[in-house]
């Protein structure tokens, strides 16, 4: 049977003994709607649990809560489909193992929330000298604890269980980059929880973050937003001694802007007559703040950024696709393929053509290194 994980939000009186209680009842009546439960994650400080379970379909997951609680989950979404494309153990885990009371531990034995702190590494290699790069990555991904989760668009994709390993692991490969030559990376950081109130994905909202940082933000560049940076320093002894000048944390409020930018982006970006005096209109600043703005989040004026996630998006399609060159410059809203190939030259210091050619040997690599 497919297997589904629910959010549900709960009361922030409650204890561990009422979900104990709570969750007995479940048992009762799982047979009645042929669902069998797993295990459940808790986490009282954000008042959400998140119950693992297998069952027929969705409406069942539902209904069986329903009869229990009086109202279903949340959401729910089916996880077991999700695999190969996201890796369920990966992301949450089966740390703790199966208890008498079935709330998910971790291997330390504390109540395990669900929650993950997410990193997403976007790499471009322009030298066929960084094929052993992905190999080195992967190596420092373990040593800090990481669980590496198959991506389909050849990004990597990280779950840590404490922020305090992701926050690490995302500084030491930051220095690792930082002293190779001839790459281009983007590196974001962001603890999310597992089912959002809305969509149906596992993570999908922080993975949507992650992505947005990744693309708007300036190259060469670790990104980190402000709860998992709280979460890192929670506990810690001595937070004045901790740098973040090579890190930029971004606040909801920036977030709210980046999503703003991206979405303008996304729509209007095969556009060659679109203009950045739209931007300002979107966020409703005026051109100076915008500049100052965008300047802020990004390191790049608004025109610059426009340019670069074109070229980055132009980028991803000479190494994952078959279009031809000209193709791809209309498509990314260039107005011809001369333009194009000399933005892309001045950018990257090699042309699109030699690029593609790189990229297919780099990969054949790659694949085989993490298929070792």
């Amino acid at each position: 049977m497919p297997l589904y994980m629910d959010l549900h939000h709960i009361d922030p009186n409650i204890t561990q003994e009422d979900l104990d209680k709570a969750h007995r009842k479940d048992l009762e009546v799982q047979d009645k709607y042929g669902v069998s439960h797993k295990k459940y994650y808790v986490n009282f400080e954000e008042k959400t649990v998140f119950c693992l379970m297998e069952g027929p379909n969705k409406r069942a997951v539902h209904s069986s809560h329903a009869e229990v609680h009086g109202v279903g989950p949340c959401n729910i979404i089916e996880v077991s489909s999700l695999t190969p494309t996201f890796s369920f153990n990966a992301m949450i885990g089966d740390e703790g193992g199966k208890n008498s009371w079935d709330v998910a531990l971790t291997k330390s034995g504390e109540i395990d929330t669900g929650f993950r702190t997410l990193m997403l590494i976007t790499l471009f290699h322009f030298s066929s000298d960084n094929k052993s790069m992905t190999k080195e990555i992967f190596q420092i991904i373990e040593k800090h604890e990481g669980k590496v989760v198959s991506q389909p668009d050849k990004k990597i994709l990280v779950s840590f269980l404490h922020a305090q390993d992701g926050m690490y692991c995302l500084k030491s490969i930051k220095g690792y980059l930082d002293n190779t030559n001839n790459i281009e990376y983007n590196l974001a950081l962001i603890t999310g929880k597992p089912v959002d109130d809305a969509g149906s994905h596992l993570f999908e909202n922080t993975i949507d973050r992650l992505k947005i940082l990744c693309l708007l933000g300036q190259s060469k560049t670790a990104y980190l937003d402000s709860d998992t940076k709280s979460l890192f320093e929670k506990g810690l002894a001595n937070i004045e001694t901790l740098n973040y000048s090579l890190i930029q944390v971004i606040s909801v409020v920036d977030f709210a802007i980046l999503e703003e930018l991206n979405e303008l982006l996304e729509n209007n970006l095969g556009n060659s007559s679109f203009r950045t005096e739209q931007i300002s209109d979107a966020l409703g600043l005026s051109k100076t703040q915008t500049y100052r703005k965008t300047k802020q989040l990004t390191g790049m004026s608004p025109s610059g950024l426009v340019l670069e996630v074109r070229l980055r998006k132009a980028l991803a399609d000479l190494r994952d696709t078959d279009r031809t060159i000209s193709q791809i410059a209309y498509d990314r809203g260039f107005n011809s393929p001369n333009y194009f190939t000399r933005a892309f030259k001045k950018r990257f210091q090699l042309l699109p053509t030699e690029f593609a050619h790189l990229s297919t040997s780099i990969d054949q690599s790659r694949s085989e290194i993490e298929t070792a």
